[in-house]
């Protein structure tokens, strides 16, 4: 299945954009030309915590293109890049690529698991995803919190038939566009939250996370 790229991803594309090469993002806006606000949201992520999966209709989609790797901090452990798309859906996890399309940007599934999708919801509302989009957090400006990565962006995007309903993302490069401190560390454990169950899944059914 594939979604038509949201400008909300623009700030990921410029990461992307030495390894695919020029793209065009196109925006899809709501069908009566209003947006979900923070309490329709709220309301969706409760609805999705109590009934122990995700509302018909939901996708998750995290995305994150990083570099320029600490060396020290990682202690060679970790890879000098790290880039990854996942989409969680009611009941799947999928690794997810960017392709063009008749001039278009589209998200393209390559490849699925089974996801047992009842903890989604709770990991969002307990991350504070709806606090970190309002973006009133205190403290000085902080990029990638929680990595060992310098430069790249990072996204989280929550939508709802077909509309963007959450969009966090931050990106430290040529473009600069980063949360105060408070918000850098729960959007960085949020991340970490939802990208390593799609990493561990898929490393353990493949032999290695692609």
């Amino acid at each position: 299945m594939k979604y038509t790229m949201r400008l909300n991803t623009v700030a990921l594309l410029a990461c992307l954009f030495a390894i695919c090469g020029p793209v065009r993002a196109e925006q899809n806006p709501s069908k009566d030309g209003t947006s979900k606000g923070p309490m329709d949201a709220r309301t969706l992520l409760e609805k999705g915590k109590a009934s122990g999966s995700l509302p018909e209709g939901m996708v998750v989609r995290i995305a994150a293109c990083l570099g320029d790797a600490d060396a020290k901090a990682s202690g060679g452990r970790e890879p000098d890049e790290l880039k990854e798309m996942w989409e969680f859906t009611s009941n799947q996890v999928h690794r997810v690529v960017l392709e063009s399309k008749e001039g278009k940007l589209v998200y393209h599934r390559v490849e699925s698991r089974p996801f047992d999708s009842k903890g989604i919801c709770k990991d969002l509302l307990d991350g504070r995803a709806i606090e970190i989009q309002a973006r009133k957090g205190e403290g000085p400006e902080i990029a990638l919190a929680g990595t060992i990565y310098r430069h790249g962006s990072r996204s989280i995007e929550v939508e709802w038939k077909g509309e963007t309903i959450l969009d966090l993302h931050e990106t430290n490069g040529p473009a600069l566009d980063l949360y105060r401190e408070t918000d850098a560390r729960a959007f960085g454990a949020l991340y970490e939250r939802l990208a390593g169950q799609a990493r561990v899944l898929f490393k353990s059914n493949a032999g290695e996370t692609k």
